[in-house]
């Protein structure tokens, strides 16, 4: 660890000098006149951080660079000796990470305040975009000066273990301000790159279902079935199941059929019949359960149960191959003699009671 400071002196001090002083400023000029170059010249974001960058450079460093030489100088004149000789390399490494602090703040906010990100971001309303991007402006600035205290303390000799304490409180206080936030930014990566659903799709998720419309980094919009747009946090998709019908392969035909008690006898030729038309119902897949059985006795019916999968997974199509099963299933119980039950109660006369009473 000794080599890297003592390097930094050595630089501090050479800049400290007049020869460095002049090599200083001509590399602040040179720096300059590429920063202007490429704020009238430069593309889009390049423009954009070189602007930026214009007076960091110029007046952070160079006010860096001359106020170390001139307290140097000074020093030199009235001998003040090596303690003063550190006390003016802090000084300057103190300005120097003014500077760069300040050159990276300008450097966030123009990348922030950028087209590119309000594309990434995907949020139409404008007002939301504004906080959003406002709050992102805070927690980078936030980080920045975090950072920067690290390191005037260690320039000051501050333990590190200080500084670690530091760095962990702070951060553990931003996690709590923030866990929601953090939350929806890290559930938007996951949607982006585990894919549960698409745009399109029809979705189910915490009794929260539409067509999805569009999937941002912070929420996702669906469009329920009475037309409605509805904003969903991106974390409700981490901490909860996600149903996507659009990615199943069949649709299930389910039903409890309810027959009389008069018709016992023909239930057994009734299930046959019906397990028959579905083996051979062109719309029916073969290759999953098809199940038609007697399966439970009710309190005024017995019931017959149907359980199949159709080929399409269109809701449409699906409706209607169901109300054409049903229609022929209805036939099939009409034909054999038997009917549907319904909820009823029958009363019987006790015996030696005078039914005319």
């Amino acid at each position: 660890m000794a080599e890297p400071h003592a390097a930094v002196r050595f630089h501090l001090q050479f800049l400290q000098t007049n020869t460095g002083l002049l090599v200083g400023t001509l590399a602040l000029v040179g720096a300059w006149l590429l920063l202007q170059f490429l704020s009238r010249h430069g593309r889009n974001m390049g423009s954009h951080l070189a602007a930026a960058l214009r007076r960091p450079v110029l007046f952070g460093l160079g006010i860096s660079l001359y106020a170390s030489w001139i307290i140097h100088q000074v020093n030199e004149a009235f001998e003040l000796g090596l303690l003063a000789q550190a006390e003016v390399n802090r000084i300057s490494t103190t300005l120097v990470i003014a500077s760069i602090t300040w050159a990276v703040m300008n450097i966030g906010q123009t990348v922030l305040s950028s087209a590119s990100v309000r594309r990434w971001i995907q949020i139409e309303d404008q007002q939301d975009e504004s906080m959003l991007i406002n709050v992102m402006s805070r927690l980078f600035t936030i980080a920045v000066l975090l950072v920067a205290t690290a390191a005037l303390m260690v320039t000051f000799g501050v333990p590190s273990g200080a500084i670690a304490t530091m760095l962990g409180g702070a951060g553990i206080g931003l996690s709590f301000a923030t866990q929601q936030i953090s939350q929806n930014f890290l559930s938007g990566f996951m949607l982006f790159f585990n894919r549960p659903f698409r745009e399109g799709d029809w979705i189910n998720a915490d009794s929260l279902e539409g067509t999805v419309e569009s999937i941002g980094w912070y929420y996702t919009r669906i469009r329920t079935f009475d037309r409605r747009p509805l904003y969903i946090p991106n974390s409700v998709f981490a901490t909860n199941p996600i149903e996507n019908p659009g990615e199943m392969y069949n649709r299930r035909i389910r039903a409890n059929i309810s027959l009389r008690y008069e018709d016992l006898g023909k239930i057994n030729g009734i299930t046959k019949e019906v397990r028959k038309l579905l083996q051979e119902h062109p719309d029916i897949d073969q290759s999953q359960s098809i199940l038609v059985n007697f399966n439970e006795w009710d309190a005024s019916s017995i019931n017959m149960m149907v359980y199949c999968f159709t080929k399409t997974t269109v809701w449409k199509d699906w409706l209607d191959i169901q109300q054409s099963i049903f229609l022929d299933i209805a036939g099939i119980v009409q034909q054999s003699g038997a009917d549907f039950a319904f909820d009823c109660m029958t009363l019987y006369q006790s015996p030696g009671t005078d039914a005319t009473a």
